[in-house]
C-alpha cells in the first residue's frame, strides 16, 4: 500500500473510531445519533466521512437511517459486536468499539505449574513455566486484566513472552493456537485484583478461563482474565429449533 492509502486508511479508522463512540453513547442512552454536520464538526472530519462512515455501518445493521429521519442505533447490533464464539486481540476489540485502546505489560516471571492449571493443560504439575499479567485500558479505563500461564519447552529460548500471546506461543512451541475453550463466570474483585484493576474491591466483573489448544491438540496456555462488563460486554448467538411434540405414540402403556 502506498504512503497515501495508508495514510487514508488511518483517516477513515479514526472517523470510524470517533463515530462508534457516539453510537455507543446513543446504544446506552436510547437515544439517535446527531446529524451528519454536528458529527462531522465534532469528529474533526467531513461530512463525506460521515456518510461513508455510516453507511458501512448501516450494511452491518448497526445503524438504521430513514430519509428525512434521524439515523437510530440498534442496541442488540451493537452487542453482537463483542461474541463468545469469536476470537480477537482484545486491543483490535476495543478499537472496533470506538475506543483508544493501549496494553500493559504488568509482569513476567518464572513459576512452576500450579497443580489446577496443570491439569488442564494436561501438564505436570511443578513443570516449568512462564506468569504474564498484562492489563489493558479503553479510553484510559481499565478494561481487562489477563493472569497468563503458558508452559515452557525444554529450551525455551529468547521469545518475548510481553508479546501477543499468541505470537508468544508460536515461537515457543512451534504451531498456532486453533482453539480457545473459555468458560464464563463472574465474580467480585478480591484485595489484590482491585488494586491492579483500579476499582473498589467487591466490584463485579466477568471472568473468563480460558485454556488455549494449538493445531496438533496439546495444550498450550491458560488464562483468567477479568473484564469490566460496562466496556465491553459479550454476547451470544443461539439457534432456536422447532420444539419437539411430546406424543404418547411412542410408547407402549
Amino acid at each position: 500500500m502506498s504512503e497515501t492509502g495508508s495514510a487514508r486508511n488511518l483517516e477513515d479508522q479514526r472517523v470510524l473510531a470517533g463515530l462508534l463512540r457516539f453510537v455507543r453513547e446513543a446504544a446506552t442512552d436510547g437515544h439517535s445519533l446527531p446529524g451528519e454536520v454536528e458529527l462531522a464538526d465534532r469528529i474533526g472530519c467531513s461530512r463525506k466521512q460521515v456518510r461513508d462512515a455510516l453507511a458501512s455501518l448501516e450494511q452491518q445493521g448497526v445503524v438504521l437511517r430513514r430519509q428525512g429521519a434521524a439515523t437510530e442505533v440498534d442496541p442488540v447490533a451493537m452487542r453482537m459486536g463483542v461474541r463468545f464464539e469469536d476470537q480477537l486481540e482484545y486491543s483490535v476489540l476495543l478499537r472496533q468499539l470506538g475506543y483508544e485502546s493501549g496494553v500493559e505489560v504488568l509482569s513476567v516471571s518464572d513459576t512452576a505449574l500450579p497443580s489446577d492449571v496443570a491439569g488442564l493443560l494436561m501438564r505436570s504439575p511443578g513443570a516449568p513455566a512462564a506468569r504474564v499479567v498484562k492489563r489493558w485500558r479503553a479510553d484510559g479505563a481499565v478494561a481487562m486484566l489477563a493472569f497468563g500461564t503458558v508452559p515452557l519447552p525444554d529450551e525455551p529460548g529468547d521469545v518475548d513472552l510481553g508479546d501477543s500471546i499468541y505470537a508468544s506461543i508460536a515461537a515457543l512451541w512451534g504451531e498456532a493456537i486453533a482453539w480457545e475453550v473459555a468458560t464464563p463466570s463472574a465474580e467480585a474483585l478480591s484485595e489484590a485484583d482491585a488494586e491492579l484493576f483500579e476499582h473498589p474491591v467487591g466490584t463485579p466483573v466477568l471472568t473468563l478461563d480460558i485454556v488455549g489448544i494449538g493445531m496438533s491438540g496439546r495444550r498450550l496456555f491458560h488464562a483468567r482474565e477479568l473484564h469490566d462488563p460496562a466496556i465491553a460486554s459479550y454476547s451470544i448467538m443461539r439457534t432456536v429449533r422447532p420444539p419437539q411434540v411430546f406424543s404418547t405414540a411412542r410408547y407402549q402403556f
